[in-house]
């Protein structure tokens, strides 16, 4: 069972529906702070299924091992996060608090149920202002906002955690 965070928003809920129509089982948890039921509902009606959802956030441990007691997870797809540039310019705190925090809490909740596989939907914001586009995995990161901010150090937390653990997938 794939869990996905924040899978009622606009790419969570596209991921849902490519997930159902290839097949998998999947299980959306999301806060609904910037997204919608309603995307759900669309969701269940294009893959012709009802939708798994599980209202909660992702800073919550509770609320996350509750997800892991329900259904067997043996991955996430990680999109759950505050995602405007400006406004993070204005209140970085909460983006940090939100995107980096509940990401440390959700990847704890994963090694303490031995989930070893994760996508996360990072940004383009982490390459900070290229100079040429299209923009190259190739290129340094840097990023120019607290948003891409959390977003590379979501990454390092990443790497960090693959050397590690060279389980992690």
């Amino acid at each position: 069972m794939v869990l996905v965070t924040g899978g009622a928003g606009y790419i969570g809920s596209h991921t849902c529906v490519a997930l159902g129509e290839a097949g998998f089982d999947f299980v959306v948890f999301d806060n609904l702070c910037n997204s919608s039921q309603e995307s759900l509902k669309r969701v269940s009606k294009i893959i012709g299924k009802r939708v798994d959802f599980v209202e909660g956030d992702i800073r919550n441990a509770k609320d996350l091992q509750k997800v892991f007691d329900t259904y067997h997870i043996d991955s996430v797809i990680h999109f759950a996060g505050l995602k405007a540039v400006g406004e993070s310019v204005k209140i970085p705190l909460k983006y940090y608090e939100n995107n980096i925090n509940g990401t440390i809490t959700l990847l704890k909740t994963m090694q303490e149920n031995s989930c070893k596989k994760i996508v996360f939907s990072s940004s383009a914001t982490v390459y900070g202002d290229p100079h040429t586009t299209p923009v190259k995995k190739e290129f340094p990161l840097s990023a120019t906002n607290p948003y891409g901010r959390t977003k590379l150090f979501i990454e390092e937390i990443l790497r960090d955690l693959f050397v590690s653990d060279s389980d992690l997938k």
